[in-house]
């Protein structure tokens, strides 16, 4: 039965890949968009920009729902096209194509960019949605967010990277998680929880894997797949690997934490700053979380990437909560005592 889901999909990326031949930077730039990665980087910044609450609700929707992402990945075993139609032989009869985002290290479904994604895009879409004008204009946030998620489906599809059902199955977990568990942004919860949050995210993920493999089961199955049969060895990016997502998101829980009891952060809050003070901070939010990305991390040993990885993590909401509005803050306030 899986078989014949599973060759229909790839049957499908065939079709898309000769159809759309010619615009495959495009669709590297959707998939780009989908990444779950993008929700840290610039999603959450951007969330935080229109409104503290919606950021703060964002970048918790990136950390749960990544880490529930990988534990379903675990215990349903998907595969990925890009490997399975080596494994099946069937290569052979279909002229496909790998890219450099195709080669992802984790089990395939559901589809991570297609449910991360779907759930921590959606508050904003919302937010949008309550301050437009009743009529026709409503919709529009509700008509760009499913464009978006049809095209990174479609991107995920086109790339090998996934089949049909398991991007499917992604949108729908992201909507239905996105929908319930926005309410639930813990903006005024203490600093122990968000400890014992990031631990609980650490511990749980090892529990898992541990207690599966002490049934003899094997989770790096995906990874040697995926370095068996990707194109180009430089495409297997360290980042793709499951416990990559993991110390991820338990940085970003900690570091959430560390921002929001930060002295600073009741001084920068104390009043709403203008749309020039949050443009100004959501650049600087994007430079320095980009130059910080840009640091390379060394790869082995694999326990000191992961720690490194989970610094770097803990630092982003730091960025983007305390330092780039207390910068910009602090550039007013010197215009303001220059002009005195």
């Amino acid at each position: 039965m899986m078989d014949e889901v599973h060759q229909a999909g790839v049957a499908l990326a065939g079709y898309l890949q000769e159809h759309l031949h010619g615009s495959e930077e495009f669709w590297l730039w959707v998939t780009y968009l989908g990444d779950p990665g993008c929700i840290f980087l610039l999603y959450f910044p951007l969330a935080y920009a229109l409104q503290c609450q919606l950021g703060v609700t964002v970048l918790w929707l990136g950390v749960i729902c990544e880490w529930l992402n990988l534990v379903f990945k675990w215990f349903l075993f998907g595969e990925r096209p890009f490997w399975w139609v080596h494994e099946t032989g069937l290569h052979g009869s279909y002229n496909l194509m790998q890219f450099p985002s195709t080669c992802e290290t984790g089990p395939g479904s559901p589809s991570g960019h297609c449910m991360i994604t779907g759930a921590a895009l959606l508050p904003i879409f919302m937010f949008c949605t309550d301050r437009l004008k009743r009529g026709m204009i409503r919709t529009l946030p509700l008509i760009l967010y499913s464009l978006l998620m049809v095209g990174i489906a479609v991107s995920r599809l086109l790339i090998l990277a996934h089949f049909p059902h398991q991007v499917v199955a992604g949108i729908l977990a992201g909507v239905l998680l996105g929908y319930f568990l926005q309410r639930n942004a813990p903006l005024g919860r203490s600093f122990a929880f968000f400890t014992w949050s990031s631990l609980s995210l650490l511990i749980g993920a090892l529990l898992i894997y541990w207690g599966m493999t002490a049934f003899g089961l094997d989770l790096s199955w995906s990874i040697h797949l995926a370095t068996k049969w990707c194109a180009k060895a430089e495409w297997i990016r360290p980042e793709t690997r499951p416990f990559s997502s993991v110390t991820r998101s338990a940085g970003n829980a900690l570091g959430l934490g560390f921002a929001l009891h930060c002295p600073l952060f009741h001084r920068l809050n104390t009043d709403v700053p203008s749309w020039r003070e949050r443009g100004i901070c959501l650049l600087l939010s994007f430079l320095f979380l980009r130059l910080q990305q840009a640091l390379p991390l060394p790869i082995s040993p694999p326990l000191l990437y992961y720690l490194l990885n989970f610094l770097r993590h803990c630092i982003c909401p730091l960025i983007v909560i305390i330092l780039s509005p207390y910068i910009v803050r602090g550039l007013d306030f010197g215009t303001v005592q220059k002009r005195d």
